[in-house]
């Protein structure tokens, strides 16, 4: 498989998810099952309920639109940088982000400090919420920085904490950004006790979902509890799942938002990955070409192979 075809996979597979899981996001699972007794296989037979119907069908939200903003940083600055990514964020929340923007994001992002201290700003609102879990909007930004050629693992906490101090994020960005790098620079999937690692060094409290992820079922995630559905690990965990429990990208999809919850986010990381493994080619046709924005998806997808390109040419010849 061509290396386009992955970083193509990825970013389309990425809002395909979140623009299909947008019409069971919030629900449970008797719900979408009661709702949609068929499933849910297209954007035309998404619900215009109170939720949805403030949205076109086929659009893809804000965390398809942050991913794009991060890629974007990477291509301009020819590399990853936090402060760069953070005033980008903060240029469009502060034009163009939804009034249902999250509560916790809002609060970072409205900091006094954010601009020129986006970590202190992170960890003075987390601190201040005393949170009980961890949040899960950092995680699409991971799989990017995962396909950065030469990215740390320094990268990938500097740029989770702009906006997620606590380290159960941190973990969860680091073991997605590792199984990205694997998929795309390797073309295998990262070593499981090589995980398994990184979240007892980081956060010991990711290894249960770690766990399910690999030995369990998708519902053993609970993802449509209310109370929980936006846990960082859940996503991260369910993403996973779908990865090492199908092979088709489509039916991985379906099997994730019937789930309901977080579905977008959870679909769209799961698609993420998905793409990366499969490519562009083996994405579900007639939601890729009914996608709104796709041409300024694949322009993004393809500004970014030529990126990734020659900085793994550069690096080459610095080494």
């Amino acid at each position: 498989m061509s290396f386009s075809n992955k970083i193509k996979g990825c970013l389309v597979g990425y809002a395909i998810g979140d623009a299909l899981g947008r019409g069971t996001e919030f629900m449970t699972a008797p719900e979408v099952s009661r709702r949609y007794p068929d499933g849910l296989r297209s954007y035309d037979a998404i619900i215009r309920d109170a939720v949805r119907s403030r949205f076109r069908r086929g659009d893809f939200t804000g965390d398809t639109t942050v991913v794009l903003s991060m890629t974007e940083s990477l291509i301009e600055r020819n590399g990853i940088d936090y402060l760069d990514f953070a005033r980008r964020y903060k240029e469009w929340f502060d034009t163009q982000a939804p009034e249902d923007s999250d509560s916790h994001m809002r609060m970072v992002l409205q900091h006094p400090d954010f601009l020129t201290d986006p970590h202190a700003a992170s960890k003075s609102v987390y601190e201040q919420q005393a949170l009980f879990e961890a949040p899960n909007e950092a995680l699409g930004r991971a799989v990017l920085i995962g396909l950065w050629p030469g990215s740390t693992e320094k990268d990938v906490r500097e740029n989770c904490q702009v906006t997620h101090w606590d380290y159960r994020c941190v973990a969860s960005c680091v073991i997605i950004a590792t199984m990205a790098n694997e998929l795309l620079w390797h073309r295998r999937e990262a070593d499981y006790d090589r995980l398994t690692g990184i979240a007892s060094r980081l956060d010991k409290r990711v290894l249960p979902y770690l766990e399910a992820a690999r030995e369990g079922e998708l519902d053993d995630f609970d993802l449509d509890d209310e109370d929980t559905y936006w846990y960082v690990r859940k996503n991260m965990g369910a993403a996973l799942w779908s990865m090492w429990h199908h092979t088709d990208p489509e039916e991985a999809l379906y099997d994730v938002i019937r789930h309901g919850g977080d579905a977008n986010g959870n679909a769209a990381l799961t698609m993420g990955l998905m793409g990366l493994k499969y490519g562009f080619s083996r994405l579900p046709a007639h939601l890729v070409e009914a996608l709104l924005e796709l041409d300024r998806v694949t322009t993004m997808a393809d500004r970014l192979i030529t990126s990734l390109q020659n900085a793994d040419t550069q690096r080459d010849t610095d080494e």
